[in-house]
């Protein structure tokens, strides 16, 4: 892997051709027009998709197409898949698994990971029917410019074109089949602070500068989109960051004072949730990241006090070395004597629909579980959201497990029209 653009074709000539549309004029429905014949197609079960996939060899192609994906998603018809990347020593890769869901239990199940991919300090997005993985740390303190793209259809990945700087703990966002990357670079003065990346032209661009370069700041942990025109950055010291894409204009949020370092942000029906070093899970309403001068209220989703002593408990780590190592030499500074682990919220939030998804770690001794929750939402009378455990169990077990220290998680759940039975066929034929 890489670790820089300066050996590689300038982003700028690397172009490939749009996939073109599918043929559907084999079909026996080939009397009708084609987005009726996809409309037939995104609403037949999923066993029956299956079975549709090995057919012939056209069906194959249509049920792992994104115009099925589009119609699908577009008629409601669309799942919810958890996909989990873990990091335990010794391993030196992270390993990728994907939540299948039974009817009593549900379990991680692994499938085809990267061998070359940064095992530190990713970024992550979530666009179609891929995850898209962006820079991260490489031999602990060497930042990527490489990006790869995990087909979720098929469970295959592939290298897209690498970002015009490298880059670790960038913010990303998804406007308008865009991806936007934020900081992250070595440079906070560089012109290439921040980038977007058209996968249909495929091509990166610089964005305009930021105006104020010397407030920024090259570590971000978190990123979200509000209202499918604005995109926020948060940096290590709470500042939030705002770019909109339809004006092509900066501009500067509210600061977020937090409950204890609150990390995950995502929006879920218009408001956005995060988890809290103190195992609480917070929202708050989205224009309130617009700048005020008394910062960001976040209240406490209530009705979670069981989980809350296993969630502060939680120690998966999603930091990188140099990080930590920085923290080390500033605490000294600042009189602290704690340690960075103790101050960053150790479970990992993501959503899922209209819920929320909760994943973290419990040890005891050389035995290691990794839990997984779902969580409903309820907003009634008043500001107050009640949550409900939908289902919990351990998903994952690791026996024996002796580097307490440096377990790595990362969550991401994306709507995806297709289903187990579909998937394994499909990565069972293209082998």
């Amino acid at each position: 892997m890489s670790n820089s653009a300066t050996n590689k074709e300038p982003p700028h000539k690397k172009r490939k051709t749009s996939p073109s549309p599918p043929d559907l004029s084999w079909s026996p429905l080939s009397s009708l027009p084609d987005e009726m014949i996809l409309s037939c197609l995104a609403r037949v079960s999923r066993l029956d998709q299956a079975a549709l996939s090995i057919v012939s060899k056209p069906y194959r192609s249509l049920m792992a197409s994104p115009e099925l994906y589009k119609t699908r998603s577009e008629l409601g018809c669309a799942e919810n898949c958890l996909y989990v990347c873990l990091l335990t020593p010794p391993d030196p890769t992270p390993r990728w698994f994907i939540l299948r869901r039974g009817e009593t239990l549900n379990r991680l199940s692994p499938i085809p990971s990267l061998s070359s991919q940064s095992p530190e300090a990713s970024s992550v997005v979530v666009m179609d029917w891929g995850i898209y993985v962006i820079g991260g740390f490489i031999k602990e303190t060497t930042r990527t410019s490489d990006v790869w793209l995990l087909d979720c259809r098929s469970h295959t990945w592939c290298q897209v074109p690498s970002m015009g700087v490298a880059r670790a703990c960038a913010a990303v966002g998804v406007v308008n089949g865009k991806i936007y990357v934020f900081g992250g670079c070595l440079d906070p003065d560089s012109s290439n602070w921040a980038e977007v990346f058209d996968p249909k032209t495929q091509t990166w661009e610089s964005l305009p500068p930021m105006p104020d370069r010397t407030k920024r700041n090259q570590y971000i942990h978190d990123s979200v989109v509000v209202r499918e025109d604005k995109i926020f950055a948060v940096d290590a010291v709470d500042r939030t960051y705002c770019y909109s894409p339809s004006e092509g204009k900066w501009g500067r949020g509210n600061d977020a004072p937090t409950q204890g370092n609150t990390r995950d942000w995502c929006v879920i029906d218009n408001l956005i949730f995060c988890m809290a070093l103190s195992g609480s899970v917070y929202w708050c309403a989205p224009d309130q990241l617009e700048r005020e001068p008394e910062g960001m209220y976040w209240r406490k989703v209530e009705g979670l006090v069981s989980l809350k002593k296993r969630l502060s408990s939680s120690r998966l780590v999603h930091f990188d070395g140099k990080m930590e190592a920085l923290w080390e030499s500033y605490k000294i500074t600042i009189g602290r004597d704690k340690k960075l682990i103790d101050l960053l919220p150790g479970t990992r939030l993501s959503k899922s629909g209209s819920n929320v998804l909760l994943l973290w770690d419990v040890i005891e001794g050389d035995h290691l579980e990794i839990w997984c929750a779902e969580i409903s939402l309820e907003r009634r009378q008043g500001p107050e959201i009640w949550g409900s455990i939908e289902w919990s169990n351990a998903v994952m077990t690791v026996d024996p497990f002796l580097h307490h220290y440096k377990v790595g998680a990362l969550l991401k759940c994306f709507q995806y029209p297709g289903d187990e039975l579909s998937m394994n066929f499909i990565t069972k034929y293209h082998q």
